[in-house]
Order: C-alpha cells, then structure tokens, then sequence
C-alpha cells in the first residue's frame, strides 16, 4: 500500500469518513481558488477537521509519512495560497465557532474557519465591530485567510489590517508532534487573552501574513471595539489628474480629522471613466471628469462630533480649490441617493465586485501592494510605467490596471489594488504567469510591500533578490524551527528543503 493510501486511513480513523476524500469530483471542486490564475492543481485527499487536535493528529501523520500540507479557508484567495499539488489539503471551515465575545474587556475569541460576516453578524447588534471588517473578497472568507495574508479592507484607515487586531492565535506548528502552542495574553495559562505584549518575545507575528507557511492557525483572539453609532460618507471629485495632490490631501486629512477618519480611498481617472462608461441610463448633462474620485468615510460617537468632522473634512478636500463634492448620481442617474447620515457596509462591495474580482472567462493576476502615500506621486508613474514598457507580452483583450483603488491605511501607508486579466485559455496561462512574476518583481524592486502572497507573489519576491542573505538564513532557520521536514505549503517564497539554495531563483535580468 502507498504512502498516500496509509495516511488516508489513518487519517480516516482520526476524523471519520465523512470528513476526508479523494473522491476525484471533489479535488476538482478544491482544485483551484477564486481565480483560475494557476492551472489545476489536485491534492492526494481533502480533510476537513473540527479540533486543534484532529489537525494535530493530521500534522503528525503527513510528518509520518514526509506528505506535504496546505491549510485552506474559504478559498477565495486570488495568488494560489489555498491549493495543492498532491499532499493534503486541510480545510478549516469546518472550525467556525465562535467561542466568546468579551463585551468588558473588548476581545473575542473565534475559530479560524469563522467567516467574517459570520462574526460581524454576532457583534455588530451589539455595538461592537472589529475595526477592519474583513478583504475585498466578502463576507464568506475567513478569519484564518485574514491573518494569514495580513489583510486590508473596510475599516482599514483606522483599524489597519487584520493582524493589527490580533492579540494572539492559537496554532498547531507542523513538526512531527503537531504541538499545539498559543501566543499572546494566551500562553499563559492563568491569564484571559485579552493582550499581545509582555508575555513573552512576541510570537504571534510569526504566524501573520505568513500565508500558512509556519503553523496552521486554529483560534484567534481578536480586538474589539466599540462601533460608533454615527457614520457618513462623502465623495469628492480632483480638478486634476494629479497625484501630488492625492498625496498632499492623504496627508493633511489624516492630520486634521484624525479619530473620525475611517475610511478614505482614490478611485484613479479612468476608472472612474470606465464606471461611467458602464451605466446603463446616461445623465442628461456629461460630467466634467479631470481627476481621481475621493471616498471619505467618518465616524463619530456623538451626531455633533460628526458633524464638526464633516466641515473639516469639506474644508480639507476643497482648500487651494484641490477638489470638489461630488455625487455618484453625476455620472449615474439610477444610483441610489444615499441619506445625508446614511452608511452601510454594502458600499465597499459593490464598489469591489463589478470592476475588481475575477470576470467570467479571465483570469485575474492579482498585483496590490502597499507604498508611502509620500511615494504616490513617484510610484504611480512607475507603476504604470511597466504596461507602457510591456505592452507587447500582454494578451489580447487584456486588461491592465495599476490600482482600481488606492486604499489608505494609518501611519501613512497606501495600497495600490490592482492587477491584470488575460483569457483564460491554456495556451496564455503560461505567458500570463511569467509576467505576473515580472510584475511583481518591478514592484519589489521600486520598494512596494505586498501583502497577500500565496505562491506567486512569495515567489517573485525572492526572484527579484529582496531579502538580504542574513534574513533567508534566518527566516529558513524559523521555518525548520516549526517545520523541520518543510512539509507546509513548500512552495512558497520557494521554501522546498532546508538545504534548497534560493538564491538560483534570483532574476537578475528581467531581459
């Protein structure tokens, strides 16, 4: 009997039969994530878990046996992070309870497999929310999937991404024991989880954005925060196509608005031409588009308050006649009219789907990244730059975006969200992962920091030589820390073997 075969059955005995397959239809249904970027990749088996222990005891066996891992949440990941070719692939979406939400102290405690509309849908009736309120994807990815690739989203101006309101995990390290260790106020055994610092050397950075590369995250205890009852959001036109301005608002409005900024993102020109382009009732006067739309979403606890930072918002974005209000309704008469004081979580989404995710037919080569909003004006001209330079190896029909948004988060950080599609036809997938890469690798190199890695970003990111030799070592040393035989997700950030030399993955000349 096989490797494969011994393990299944041990694995069966372990979880019971309803929770493990190799059933082909259903590695087919696990064989790709939200977007078919990657061609299809089978795993040896599915396994569903609902412990730390059954994910320990899986751990211990695929150890046994040398078999390769890879977790798996909702799947909705775009970078080839949730899929495996062969080995096992561990799908954590049966471990969606939600264990406490500590209304005095300000925290929760979740299974990873929880969904984020899952866990707001618990707490937001209670005036509570998490600050960031989950990725792009939706509501049905998973807590686990936001930490692993250290994700932004709604909320994210204030709150940060999703590690940022993480006070600790609990997580099964994929060594030959399957330990099962916690991080935080947690690992103390007499302690609620309730903070991330003073314990001990802070060990749960080790596990966030990792993209389930140093352990399989089980449970995380997450922040809490009170919601403040009174919101609204603003939308403001630039007079001009010009990114220095887009950084000098960036920065003043964070200054003056501060704790009730928590929303503010930059749809640039054309795709606001494009959003245009695609309605189907046109208006009766074209408007005059010369800039990038601003989105200015505020909070308050108090309607006052809320008020006093809508005149300072106003005052921020129109001084030096930089930009003026705008409505959707300019360029789209059947939108909605939103109320004055009116703001729901929908809004982000239905921004997100139509012009963002993944079209029928395409595959989406995903390449966000953060910059210094100081680094705007510099970085979205070399940004694009590089469809200018390569025009020639896109596809036909293609489509290349540099940001569809600019999102902000605190501390003067900007992401750039974009990518580019293809046909999604074997004969281009080769030619469209290969300048995937290549793009990535510009971004690195002009000092872009991503964020959700999976295989192929991890990957370009060592190809384009970033890391210095000392932090390979180490981070190599980390990894057979947790991972001796580096059996989870091996594939990315190149991280086959220990004794594996990365260094022949470095590109040196992108001719």
């Amino acid at each position: 009997m096989s490797k494969v075969k011994n393990a299944y059955k041990e694995i069966e005995d372990i979880i019971g039969s309803d929770f493990i397959t190799d059933k082909d239809f259903m590695k087919a249904a696990y064989s790709r994530n939200v977007d078919p970027a990657f061609p299809d990749r089978w795993a040896d088996m599915i396994v569903r878990p609902e412990t730390p222990q059954e994910v320990s005891e899986i751990v211990k066996i695929a150890n046994k046996y040398k078999i390769h891992m890879v977790p798996r949440g909702g799947g909705a990941d775009l970078v080839g992070g949730s899929t495996t070719q062969g080995g096992i692939l561990i799908d954590l979406t049966r471990m969606n309870n939600i264990l406490e939400i500590n209304e005095d102290d300000y925290y929760c405690v979740v299974e990873c497999g929880v969904t984020w509309g899952a866990l707001l849908s618990e707490i937001l009736p209670r005036g509570l929310t998490t600050g960031v309120t989950g990725p792009g994807s939706g509501f049905s990815a998973t807590i686990g999937g936001g930490l692993s690739n250290s994700t932004a989203g709604a909320g994210s101006t204030k709150y940060g991404v999703v590690p940022d309101i993480c006070l600790g995990v609990e997580v099964v390290l994929p060594n030959p024991e399957g330990t099962i260790v916690k991080t935080g106020a947690a690992a103390n055994k007499y302690a609620a989880p309730f903070c991330r610092y003073g314990v001990a050397p802070d060990f749960t950075g080790l596990f966030m954005g990792d993209v389930g590369t140093m352990g399989i995250k089980t449970k995380a205890f997450l922040r809490l925060f009170p919601d403040p009852p009174f919101k609204a959001q603003r939308y403001y036109l630039f007079n001009k196509n010009d990114y220095t301005d887009v950084f000098k608002i960036a920065n003043r409005i964070r200054k003056e608005v501060n704790d009730g900024l928590q929303g503010f993102a930059v749809v640039p020109l054309f795709l606001l031409q494009m959003m245009a382009a695609q309605v189907k009732e046109k208006p009766a006067k074209r408007p005059k588009l010369r800039g990038p739309l601003c989105m200015v979403t505020l909070e308050a606890t108090d309607k006052r308050i809320l008020e006093v930072y809508l005149e300072k918002a106003e005052e921020v974005m129109t001084k030096d006649d930089i930009a003026r209000p705008f409505k959707i309704q300019e360029i789209n008469p059947s939108a909605e009219e939103q109320e004055e004081s009116s703001y729901n979580l929908k809004n982000f989404f239905n921004y997100f789907h139509p012009l963002i995710s993944v079209a029928p037919g395409k595959v989406t080569c995903t390449t966000c990244h953060k910059v210094p909003i100081s680094g705007i004006p510099e970085l979205s001209q070399k940004a694009q730059q590089f469809d200018k330079d390569h025009r020639s190896e896109f596809q036909p029909n293609s489509l290349s975006i540099w940001a569809g948004v600019l999102g902000f988060l605190p501390n003067g950080t900007c992401i750039f969200v974009g990518g580019f599609n293809a046909d999604n036809v074997e004969e281009q997938r080769e030619n469209s992962m290969r300048l995937w890469h290549k793009k990535i690798r510009h971004q690195v190199r002009y000092g872009g920091i991503h964020y959700w890695l999976g295989e192929s970003i991890s990957q370009s990111i060592v190809e384009a030589g970033a890391f210095k030799p000392e932090f390979m070592d180490f981070f190599r040393d980390m990894k057979n820390a947790v991972d001796p035989n580096f059996l989870l997700s091996p594939n990315k950030f190149h991280m086959y073997s220990y004794d594996y030399d990365r260094t022949k993955k470095i590109i040196t000349d992108e001719n």
